[in-house]
């Protein structure tokens, strides 16, 4: 495989193309043959830039990560309202869906896939999840959430459980129109998860940002 300093417009391009592809079908049926088809290339030269289908999903992990991580540090610098806390809540569900087949697939790829388990312990369950505590703090500091520190710390874990869940039994393909529905029920399930946590005096802006995922 091309060192990182030397990734070519065709390695992008083969990462590109396995995440539409198994987002579209599922990690499980799709092979490093299906993908150089879909780029209408010959396996040796995917191999060129990729051993096994395992470094092309390594890659894209990767970039799923990168995404979280901006999006928390978006959230991080608006966090002083309760619109600026959901509409990242928001951004951060459609980023999740962009790589959907990562939290349906995570159970069986961690059996043959070490790197990939090693690397969601350290950066998932630790960089992410002090990010999301970081955040939660802050928005506690400037008096929208409630909470001692071991409510705040229930809070985060239940809320990766359902961000990154939420899309696990949803089908693959869906029309424009019903993935907007998928996203308001998701952030409907983030916002009942936060709502016990909201202070009094912020409740009626919260209702009035819950109302429209209503």
């Amino acid at each position: 495989m091309k060192t990182s300093g030397s990734k070519s417009q065709t390695f992008h391009q083969i990462v590109d193309a396995s995440l539409q592809l198994f987002n579209q079908e599922g990690e499980r049926v799709i092979t490093t043959n299906h993908i150089a088809e879909r780029m209408n290339i010959s396996t040796g030269k995917l191999y060129y830039h990729f051993r096994n289908k395992e470094e092309i999903i390594n890659e894209l992990y990767q970039r799923y990560v990168k995404g979280m991580a901006e999006q928390l540090a978006a959230a991080w610098s608006q966090s002083n309202s309760i619109e600026a806390m959901v509409n990242a809540m928001e951004r951060t569900l459609r980023h999740i869906w962009s790589f959907r087949f990562l939290p349906k697939s995570m159970p069986s790829l961690f059996c043959i896939n070490p790197e990939l388990a090693d690397n969601h312990q350290q950066i998932s369950r630790g960089q992410l999840n002090n990010r999301l505590s970081q955040l939660f703090a802050r928005l506690r500091d400037e008096g929208i959430l409630q909470g001692d520190d071991d409510q705040m710390e229930h809070l985060v874990q239940h809320f990766q459980m359902v961000q990154t869940g939420w899309v696990t039994s949803i089908r693959n393909n869906l029309n424009p129109t019903e993935l907007e529905r998928t996203v308001r029920a998701g952030c409907r399930s983030l916002l009942y998860l936060v709502a016990p946590y909201v202070d009094p005096r912020f409740q009626t802006p919260f209702q009035r940002v819950c109302a429209r995922y209503a």
